[in-house]
């Protein structure tokens, strides 16, 4: 090849690799409380559809997730179950304050095991206490364990006066887990896992909100991400309309 066919052909690969740049998906990972990951992995699915982000999912407890964060776990964006954790992570200067969104309200569910049968529905056991053993997440590390926790304390009910077993799960999915294959009668689970499985309505009765306290659940852009446009583009697709529908599908309430 002489000089000028090797410069010709040298800049012709230099145009084909800076014209490929573009198509090259850029990538985020994104820490998603237990409850949400079901609904976060069809908000990706659709998000990824439409852009050239691929995006990797941790999930966890808020409160592992947190720690993660805070020891450098190399986060683009986290999705908390409540607002304290994304309050924790602006005050130890780990995230973008202008990024943060309140993207759900969770709802929580009383939920009996569905392997068994029952002469009466969940919200008749739930009212007269009729279960031995109750599975919820744990509240030092999980929104919905001090949910389910504030839940009896609004109606006056001192389980352990009760002689009912409480046990705690490491997150409200493990709740679930523990619940439905009848290591405990009954849990205190979220909603989107009772709606994710289509248990029939009879196995599981949605607490009433004024029992507690409201599970807003925040998502903050972390400070050390490297990928701030692409992790403030998918932060704007999840309040999107599209993106609220598969949110309120799940058994989410919006502001």
């Amino acid at each position: 090849m002489n000089r000028i066919n090797f410069l010709i052909a040298s800049c012709c690969f230099t145009l084909y690799l800076w014209s490929n740049v573009n198509v090259v998906a850029e990538e985020l990972t994104v820490a998603v409380a237990t409850n949400f990951l079901t609904t976060a992995e069809e908000l990706i699915e659709q998000f990824e559809e439409q852009s050239d982000i691929d995006i990797t999912v941790v999930a966890g407890s808020s409160g592992q997730l947190f720690a993660q964060a805070k020891n450098g776990a190399p986060y683009d964006v986290f999705f908390s179950a409540d607002q304290e954790k994304i309050e924790a992570i602006i005050n130890e200067n780990l995230g973008i304050t202008d990024s943060r969104i309140t993207y759900a309200i969770g709802r929580l569910c009383f939920m009996l095991n569905p392997q068994r049968e029952y002469e009466q529905k969940a919200h008749e056991l739930f009212e007269n206490l009729e279960f031995n053993r109750i599975v919820w997440a744990n509240p030092k590390l999980a929104p919905y364990g001090t949910a389910a926790e504030e839940v009896f304390d609004s109606l006056e009910v001192d389980l352990s006066n009760e002689k009912k077993k409480v046990i705690f799960a490491d997150n409200v999915g493990k709740a679930y887990a523990i619940a439905f294959t009848g290591n405990s009668d009954a849990g205190m689970v979220a909603l989107s896992s009772v709606l994710d499985d289509e248990l029939s309505s009879e196995y599981f009765y949605v607490i009433p909100e004024e029992y507690y306290s409201p599970l807003r659940q925040d998502a903050i852009i972390l400070s050390r991400s490297e990928n701030e446009v692409n992790a403030r583009e998918f932060i704007d697709f999840v309040q999107s309309s599209d993106a609220k529908a598969i949110i309120r599908s799940n058994g989410y309430a919006l502001d």
